[in-house]
């Protein structure tokens, strides 16, 4: 299998080649009975001039796009199995790619000051990604109509009889295009006529219809792997029965086949797992989401951009509602507070002051009046709100000085509020999971009432929801519906 698809990706990578040399030439030659028909239909004008300098001035077009091409195709996994994608996920790698290799172009030119047409490179990259997900669509329609015929398949025993077992022979029962073929189950744990019926009865439901043969043990595994021609092993549901998988392993080992142990060692809900590497160490996650999805790094840069340029921009507002704290009443311009962070880590917070000085030595006295159920303080009628603060706390403009806690990266544009210390030290262990993700300005409490969520538990449900189901676009979404939260004073202290 590893051979056919070795050469497969060869073919590709010689596909892709010939396809954007087709485009290059397509689009150049193109673009002129594009602008004919253009004119003759009487259309508005699409392209600039309606001539192309000499096809030699384009050729370093040609160069630095096939060289961008094989780069990015490569780091985006154009060249692995396709096996398990999708037609969306090989839309979506060729469509990006050509933006990549698009932008790539637009700065070369602009750096070497070269004066070559903008359509020509629109049409360019647009026929590639067109020509390139065509060319996958098609070499996967062709791969699974043969592997549905019986062939290319891969022969493979599954060693574990649960949870684990079940889902995966359900996957590879449902999806014959994967070409694998499940020759024998193991039950390293000992099997009794219950376990095995329950099992097999578990398979049914699942949708596996073909016979279920189970053996038992490491010897049971060296019988299939005789009977057989096992390409692979797959070891599942193995916590209970670890010394055995060792064995088992070695038992592979002798006769050259290939194991895999599943990752997802455990079924704890939310939980995923992943691999890696250090060094020729092979090490297995489990993370809650978001994880360290690539797209937390885009989050981070826009955290950057957006707070920097705001900063910039609000320099004004901040001098006015500067001067405001500090004539309004005695005391610092900014109120400093520890808080905690991204997965429990300490940071200072900074707001513009909106009480009187001293008004945490006052605390205690005010802990019978506590409106929130849970350990956070929070009454609407707080004394030790200045008449100046209760205006900046009505239209969150205390909060500005926490665009300098999202450019240190201690804070998110969007996020779950940052506690102090001393709430979370009550924090039962599930709520803990809320620090999982940086803090931030904004969150769902936010376009959801505001302080008008007196309940702990609610706040940390939705705190949870976000991180549950975090996306870029949610959090663009989020900071959308805050400004008209802010504005109104929805929800306000």
């Amino acid at each position: 299998m590893k051979e056919n698809w070795r050469l497969v990706s060869r073919l590709e990578r010689l596909g892709d080649l010939l396809i954007i040399l087709f485009s290059f030439f397509v689009a150049y030659y193109g673009r002129s009975s594009l602008v004919f028909w253009n004119k003759a239909l009487g259309l508005p004008p699409l392209f600039e001039g309606e001539e192309l300098a000499p096809i030699a001035t384009y050729f370093i077009v040609l160069l630095v796009a096939t060289l961008t091409y094989s780069i990015v195709l490569q780091v985006l996994g154009a060249y692995g199995s396709m096996r398990l994608s999708s037609h969306g996920r090989l839309l979506w790698v060729s469509v990006l790619s050509s933006a990549i290799v698009f932008l790539t172009l637009a700065a070369t030119l602009f750096i070497l000051k070269l004066d070559l047409s903008r359509s020509f490179l629109i049409l360019f990259c647009t026929l590639v990604a067109l020509l390139l997900a065509a060319q996958r669509f098609v070499v996967l329609r062709l791969l699974r109509m043969w592997r549905r015929q019986g062939k290319n398949f891969r022969n493979i025993v599954i060693c574990g009889v649960g949870e684990h077992a079940q889902k995966l022979a359900g996957q590879i029962m449902n999806q014959p295009e994967l070409g694998l073929l499940v020759r024998a189950f193991v039950d390293l744990g000992g099997q009794t006529p219950e376990r095995i019926e329950q099992f097999k009865r578990a398979l049914k439901n699942r949708g596996y219809s073909v016979p279920v043969r189970v053996v038992d043990g490491a010897q049971g595994l060296h019988r299939s792997l005789t009977e057989y021609a096992v390409d692979e092993v797959i070891f599942t549901d193995i916590v209970d029965v670890m010394p055995l998988v060792e064995e088992g392993v070695a038992v592979c080992a002798e006769q050259g086949i290939r194991t895999t142990i599943a990752a997802d060692l455990f079924s704890v809900g939310i939980v995923k797992s992943g691999l890696s590497y250090f060094g020729d160490m092979p090490l297995i996650h489990f993370q809650t989401p978001p994880g360290d999805r690539w797209e937390l790094g885009v989050k981070r840069l826009i955290d950057m951009v957006v707070s920097a340029l705001l900063l910039l921009l609000l320099t004004p507002v901040f001098a006015v509602l500067a001067a405001a704290v500090r004539f309004g009443s005695p005391g610092p311009v900014l109120f400093r507070q520890t808080r905690v962070g991204l997965n429990g880590r300490l940071f200072e917070l900074y707001k513009f002051r909106s009480m009187f000085v001293d008004s945490e030595g006052q605390l205690d006295a005010l802990r019978d009046k506590n409106e929130m159920q849970g350990p956070v303080f929070k009454i609407k009628d707080d004394p030790r709100v200045t008449p100046l603060g209760r205006f900046l706390r009505r239209y969150s403009l205390d909060e500005l000085p926490q665009l300098w806690n999202v450019l240190r990266g201690e804070m998110s544009l969007v996020g779950p509020r940052p506690p102090v210390p001393g709430e979370v030290s009550m924090y039962e262990r599930r709520d803990r999971r809320r620090l999982s993700m940086r803090p931030g300005i904004t969150c769902i409490w936010q376009v959801s009432g505001r302080n008008e969520i007196c309940d702990f538990e609610s706040w940390v449900k939705l705190d949870l929801e976000y991180i549950d189901n975090w996306s870029l676009g949610r959090d663009i979404l989020l900071m959308l519906r805050t400004i008209p939260a802010v504005l109104f004073g929805r929800g306000a202290h």
